[in-house]
């Protein structure tokens, strides 16, 4: 058996995502309280998820400003039990600076996923991160492809054969290419089956266009449907008992004749 191909039962899932602007430290404090928090506390998401790189600071990875941050995140993960994904932040540890996604589930930072494929001017700052991680959250296995670790098929095929079953991209895109994110967000999800969730931030020259994909199966094949943001809010539900099989039987389809499932 393939892994994560065990039939999860769920039903259905909320998911919203939140364009925060850019913006420092001191003032996203200010929008987790008196934005995230007053948002999740009345739309009631299984998962929400926030721009790349929304918040500028860089941190080490034991400093207490980024504790400061993730406290408060899984303060409102455990008081209003959902999974959070901050968006990525910019993190120091061991001397290298990574771009990297944290996951807070049940109150608790569960992990953390490096982004691995770096655009242009970032390889001159970050280091790559080595591992597609999968997590576990609100009864659903997935992972994390910050921003342009969503360009490249391999991502999402090695992600659902370690068991994900939902895609989570916090992005960082500029409006010219928004036509071209969203070609790359809705070719993951239809050739994989597998719902994505890609939240970008709204401040210029990005401005939001946040976008969410479910697929449903129809006589003869499957169709995806995709839903944008308004608002600055991206909020919609997913049966992901409907969803599972088509992952799994996308996954027994593919041939799997590729160097990187044998390593």
């Amino acid at each position: 058996m393939l892994p994560g191909s065990e039939t999860l039962s769920i039903g259905e899932i909320k998911i919203a995502g939140m364009e925060m602007s850019l913006c420092s430290h001191e003032e996203s404090l200010d929008l987790i309280r008196h934005r995230i928090s007053p948002f999740i506390a009345k739309e009631k998401p299984d998962f929400i998820v926030l721009p790349e790189k929304w918040i500028m600071q860089r941190y080490d990875e034991d400093s207490d400003r980024l504790k400061e941050i993730m406290d408060i995140f899984c303060e409102i993960s455990s008081k209003h039990d959902c999974t959070i994904v901050p968006g990525s932040l910019g993190i120091y540890r061991k001397g290298k600076l990574y771009n990297s996604a944290p996951v807070i589930s049940e109150g608790k930072l569960r992990g953390w996923s490096d982004k691995i494929s770096l655009y242009r001017i970032e390889k001159n700052e970050f280091s790559s991160g080595e591992e597609i991680e999968v997590f576990n959250g609100s009864g659903i296995p997935f992972s994390v492809a910050v921003c342009y670790d969503l360009d490249f098929p391999y991502y999402t095929k090695v992600a659902i054969r370690k068991g994900a079953r939902l895609l989570i991209n916090p992005s960082l895109i500029h409006e010219r290419f928004h036509d071209m994110w969203h070609i790359y967000v809705t070719g993951r999800s239809l050739e994989s089956r597998i719902p994505v969730v890609s939240v970008n931030s709204s401040s210029p020259p990005l401005n939001g266009r946040s976008i969410g994909t479910i697929l449903e199966e129809e006589e003869g094949g499957v169709m995806i449907r995709t839903v944008r943001a308004s608002r600055s809010i991206l909020s919609y539900t997913v049966d992901m008992d409907k969803t599972v099989p088509m992952i799994e039987k996308r996954m027994n389809e593919d041939p799997g004749i590729y160097s990187i499932w044998n390593k």
